[in-house]
């Protein structure tokens, strides 16, 4: 089974902010993998603290309903309960070190100062697992950075959002279905046709 994780804080006030960019590709791929025109049921697991979908035999999404800084449980129930190894786990989440728009999918490596992946290879006791980071860009002055991920995206941003959510999902589907190798192809082939 192939696990993918959306990070993001649970609840309405959140739903548009930056730090839930991982959430709403989650959500963007449950709607699109199916093709089907109704929304997809998301179901409440308490056993991993998420609301869970799985669009196809082998693959299950979740976002988790603890909040950023806490993932890591979500993360280390699907080890505990389900055996998932490290590179079964995809974790898509915000970064506020990559200019808005800009993608990177790594296999693994450190948290980057995001407190949800500090969480979850606090977890999982290892940084070997692969993510998906989405830019958000970053604030003016460092020090508003808690202020920057929990507000909306600008005007500007709004508009070309879901453009970059969209160029996520296909990473995230070949990543579950074809392994990393054919996930990190999706994101070259996409970059070289922005050139």
């Amino acid at each position: 089974m192939k696990f993918i994780i959306g990070i993001g804080n649970p609840g309405s006030r959140y739903e548009e902010t930056r730090h839930n960019v991982g959430f709403r590709v989650v959500g963007n791929l449950a709607a699109r993998w199916t093709g089907s025109p109704e929304k997809p049921r998301w179901k409440r697991s308490d056993a991993y603290g998420a609301d869970v979908f799985e669009p196809a035999a082998g693959v299950c999404l979740l976002k988790s309903r603890r909040y950023v800084n806490r993932t890591g449980w979500t993360v280390r129930a699907l080890k505990d309960r389900e055996g998932a190894g490290p590179a079964d786990i995809l974790v898509v989440c915000d970064d506020v070190n990559l200019e808005f728009g800009k993608l990177r999918l790594r296999a693994s490596g450190s948290a980057g100062g995001h407190h949800g992946l500090e969480d979850v290879i606090a977890e999982l006791g290892s940084e070997g697992f692969p993510r998906l980071r989405i830019g958000v860009g970053s604030p003016a002055m460092p020090k508003d950075l808690v202020d920057f991920v929990l507000k909306s995206f600008d005007a500007e941003e709004r508009k070309k959002l879901p453009e970059i959510l969209s160029q996520a999902e296909p990473i995230c589907r070949r990543w579950a279905v074809e392994g990393f190798d054919a996930a990190q192809k999706e994101l070259s082939r996409q970059s070289q046709g922005k050139k």
